[in-house]
């Protein structure tokens, strides 16, 4: 990855899965198209990285595909938008990244779609001095408050480094916030994970430590929240709705809906 000012162009979006936690009253309707505070959550992730300067939108979808594919086509998005298919979303989210590499080129942004940032966050891992050079960075808070520990992945860091990454562990330093800038490593990472392992970011991720190139960079004063239950949904439009305590949600590119 060089070290420069230059940002990514594009940032891939796994939108693949089921998202049978946060269930909704919208009956039927795919976890990405879920709507916070009148938005679909997929378009928070877009804004996110039109704010970043991406000038495309790789986004994987999987279950529900087709009502998400033909949502993104409906014009109005604040960049191109390219669709991945992943026909096995039922395995883990590795495997949607890598339904993402033939449209990958150069370096890219990793994001999940249903994370939810109060202000632009993206650029923080473009900058030239996040990281040490050359390495692969993955936004981390320290002081996370709107995440469940219990099911949030965790990380270790040491001199700029992310020295362990899991759900499990028992001593952590930060939480994994989804959001990464990344190059095409990821992916040979990706197949070097072999079965009875599991594919997901994680285990790729584990591989870029083992290599010692995983950086991790402060997310710090930004509040988010992750959605995956009606409760967060709740919370999300509670923190960021018109009258929230972070104001109307959220301050960066509108989109036109």
């Amino acid at each position: 990855m060089k070290e420069s000012a230059e940002r990514p162009r594009q940032t891939v979006i796994l939108a693949a899965g089921f998202g049978e936690r946060l269930g909704s009253p919208d009956h039927g309707t795919p976890k990405p198209l879920m709507r916070v505070f009148g938005r679909p959550l997929i378009e928070y992730a877009i804004a996110q990285a039109a704010a970043a300067g991406c000038e495309e939108a790789i986004v994987v979808v999987g279950n529900s595909g087709s009502a998400v594919r033909t949502h993104l086509e409906g014009g109005g998005l604040p960049l191109e938008v390219t669709v991945a298919v992943n026909p096995e979303y039922h395995l883990p989210n590795g495997v949607s990244l890598l339904a993402a590499e033939p449209f990958v080129n150069g370096p890219f942004f990793l994001q999940m779609s249903d994370h939810l940032f109060g202000e632009p966050v993206l650029a923080r891992l473009a900058h030239p001095g996040a990281a040490p050079r050359g390495c692969p960075r993955l936004l981390v808070d320290a002081d996370p408050v709107y995440t469940d520990d219990g099911d949030s992945t965790k990380v270790r860091l040491g001199e700029g480094r992310i020295t362990s990454i899991g759900k499990e562990l028992a001593r952590w330093d930060a939480v994994d916030t989804g959001c990464f800038l990344l190059d095409e490593r990821v992916f040979d990472a990706l197949r070097e994970v072999k079965e009875p392992e599991q594919r997901s970011v994680t285990a790729g991720m584990q591989r870029l430590i083992g290599a010692k190139i995983l950086a991790g960079v402060a997310l710090e004063g930004v509040t988010w929240v992750d959605v995956d239950t009606p409760m967060d949904r709740e919370k999300a439009e509670e923190l960021f709705g018109r009258g929230g305590p972070y104001g109307a949600f959220p301050p960066i590119p509108r989109l036109t809906l």
